[in-house]
């Protein structure tokens, strides 16, 4: 009987010290061009190209020099944009327009041509006005002060709307010499800080509501009038060493590539480091390659 038993464990650590190693094999694919572009009305065209790389490839992705990169209006060949280093491409001359159609094509010796095509929305966002106050939240047991940027907009009816809002800060840092009695002032700083935003607005899922930029669409409030509330932390403390601040607060009506690409970008960096999430693909809009060819149209609120 105890030889018996002596066999099983001995079995039972054998087994356990077994393994399959099954080598899998991941199909080495050609790169592919990488087309990154957002247009913007009366600012001159400008496209970033750079290269795909393998799934286990981690190395910095290497621009495309040397292509050609040419774009057309509403059908009709613009420009071809010279090669201004490091994979961008600029014209000094052209400048997007609201309501017209753009395609760009890219090709490059070595790839196959890719291309891609948007619809500059037609009109900014329509904005009622923008309001500051602050109000005390509690997170965590924590009470903190924030500024909060109450934007009332008016959605056309009967369009599909997609919105981003940012804000930047401009402003004075100060720098005193506290061995002076009274403090003196000795050297100033000229900030421009692009704030870090978070709403609690209940038509967003939460990976949309924090960060540099806010995206939402019209989906809940169509052709209403709707006040987003932004929210920005207010730091009473560093305020004592800033001159008074001005905030331009940045709404821009965008397409709905430039709509699905950020947002799915949100959402793979939400989901980054998490095992039970879903994969997360990015938006592409590039026929034959990756990456966005967007546009928007933006107002500015200047607030002092």
């Amino acid at each position: 009987m105890k030889t018996k038993l002596f066999i099983s464990v001995i079995l039972f650590v054998f087994l356990l010290g077994c393994e399959t190693v099954v080598d899998i094999q991941i199909p080495l694919e050609p790169p592919k061009l990488v087309i990154n572009s957002t247009l913007v009305p009366d600012e001159f065209i400008n496209v970033h190209v750079s290269q795909s790389q393998h799934i286990l490839d981690d190395s910095e992705f290497w621009p495309v020099t040397g292509a050609t990169v040419e774009i057309f209006e509403n059908e009709a060949l613009l420009t071809t944009l010279p090669d201004s280093a490091n994979g961008r491409y600029i014209s000094g001359i052209h400048k997007s327009k609201a309501g017209k159609m753009y395609q760009v094509i890219v090709s490059k010796s070595g790839f196959e041509s890719a291309a891609a095509e948007v619809l500059i929305p037609s009109d900014t966002a329509f904005i009622l006005g923008v309001k500051v106050d602050t109000v005390e939240l509690t997170d965590f047991d924590y009470q903190a002060t924030y500024l909060r940027f109450n934007v009332e907009i008016d959605d056309e009816a009967a369009v599909e709307n997609f919105y981003e809002i940012s804000i930047l800060k401009k402003y004075y840092m100060y720098d005193f010499d506290y061995s002076k009695d009274p403090p003196e002032l000795v050297d100033s700083t000229y900030v421009i800080e692009q704030l870090f935003l978070e709403t609690r607005d209940l038509g967003l899922e939460e990976y949309q509501s924090f960060g540099q930029r806010i995206l939402f669409d019209d989906f809940l409030f169509g052709g209403k009038i709707y006040t987003m509330r932004v929210l920005t932390y207010f730091d009473e403390y560093s305020a004592e060493y800033e001159s008074k601040p001005e905030y331009q607060v940045v709404v821009g009506n965008t397409s709905e590539s430039y709509y699905l690409y950020e947002l799915s970008v949100k959402l793979q960096y939400w989901t980054d480091g998490d095992p039970f999430a879903q994969p997360v693909q990015v938006y592409n809009n590039i026929t034959n390659g990756y990456g966005i060819f967007g546009a928007f149209n933006k107002v500015v609120y200047f607030i002092e």
